[in-house]
């Protein structure tokens, strides 16, 4: 086999799997249903936020809080994510997208939320309707 059939062969093979990997991503993001139970489990893993100016960013889900006034509506679930963050790069409030390993990518509002120690803190309050 000359070089040329084995890079256009495997070119293929390649664009196939980016392919592959690219739907199954999609398909976990469209499977993954937030809620404080599913947010639990994510504590302590990895994310990556794809910051224009910054490019990716690693946070950790450090924790999952509940709000500190309780909801009168027993349809309503409200939680928020506590994320942890190097502190070097000051990251505006806003709606970012996320990458995780399980969940995919995804679309998060933050809010800075203070700095603890050497990290910087962000927030995202949910209010799910169950």
């Amino acid at each position: 086999m000359k070089r040329r059939q084995f890079l256009q062969s495997t070119g293929g093979a390649l664009a196939l799997s980016g392919i592959s990997l690219h739907s199954t991503l999609a398909a976990a993001a469209d499977d993954f249903r937030w809620s404080r139970a599913s947010a639990g489990a994510l504590v302590g893993q990895s994310f990556w936020l794809n910051h224009p100016q910054f490019g990716a960013m690693t946070l950790a889900l450090a924790s999952v809080r509940d709000p500190a006034s309780k909801q009168a509506d027993p349809r309503l679930e409200q939680f928020s994510l506590l994320f942890r963050a190097a502190a070097g790069n000051q990251v505006a409030d806003g709606t970012y997208d996320l990458d995780h390993a399980t969940i995919g990518r995804f679309q998060l509002h933050l809010t800075p939320a203070g700095s603890a120690g050497d990290s910087a803190l962000y927030r995202s309050d949910f209010t799910l309707l169950v």
